[in-house]
């Protein structure tokens, strides 16, 4: 699975840069221009890919990579919830659940994941589809995710890249302002995992970045050296 998704990065491209299956200008009416697509959902997802190369080089030397989805979050169901589409579930407090997050049911039998669509009110939200019936006190409710800030770091460099491409084609200067202003965010928040500053709960770490420091007299890590020549 990738870092982040199709929509993480329509959220990050400009507004006139678009992502869809719309190959041909569609007329409308009372206009003379048409909506065309820029790039394919699965050509997106090529990009959403060198993204996440260039995340998993970074932090292979400290952490396990590629990196795992774990629980953020947990609660208790506080009603049945019935197989089906667009599934209402009810918890003690739906604060921390979000659209588009994908959630975990699990019982003592087993669980299935499914992503929210809407947050109704403070005690549920709505799940694309359920395929068992879970009965409240033995089914625990579950954010599954990738650490933060990876998610985004992801999509920003996905953005980027995409980008440069367009402004190529279209015989602009070979490299966008908005894509260059992203991977430079995007090398500060790795920077900042890198430094020790963000740690990445719930993944295996592979060197000795993160063991306590009175084992060691100094770190010694890639962290250390100053990251300001690479940005653009």
């Amino acid at each position: 699975m990738s870092y982040c998704s199709v929509e993480d990065l329509r959220r990050i491209l400009p507004e006139k840069v678009t992502i869809g299956d719309q190959n041909i200008g569609t007329p409308t009416p009372g206009r003379t221009s048409s909506k065309r697509s820029n790039i394919t959902p699965n050509e997106a997802k090529y990009y959403i890919e060198y993204g996440q190369q260039y995340v998993d080089a970074r932090l292979r030397p400290f952490y396990a990579c590629p990196l795992r989805r774990t629980k953020n979050y947990e609660t208790e169901l506080d009603a049945i919830v019935t197989a089906g589409t667009n599934v209402t579930v009810t918890v003690r407090d739906s604060g921390s659940f979000g659209i588009g997050q994908l959630i975990r049911l699990q019982d003592k039998t087993g669980y299935e994941n499914s992503t929210i669509t809407e947050v109704i009110s403070m005690t549920s939200f709505v799940v694309d589809s359920v395929n068992s019936t879970y009965t409240p006190d033995v089914t625990k409710v579950s954010i599954i995710e990738y650490p933060d800030p990876v998610p985004l770091i992801t999509a920003r460099l996905a953005c980027s890249f995409l980008l440069d491409r367009l402004y190529t084609s279209e015989q602009s200067p070979d490299v966008s302002n908005y894509g260059k202003t992203q991977r430079n965010i995007a090398r500060d928040a790795m920077d900042d995992i890198l430094s020790g500053e963000v740690l990445l709960f719930g993944q295996e770490h592979t060197g000795r970045r993160f063991i306590r420091g009175s084992l060691l007299d100094a770190y010694s890590s890639p962290a250390e050296v100053q990251k300001g020549q690479e940005k653009e």
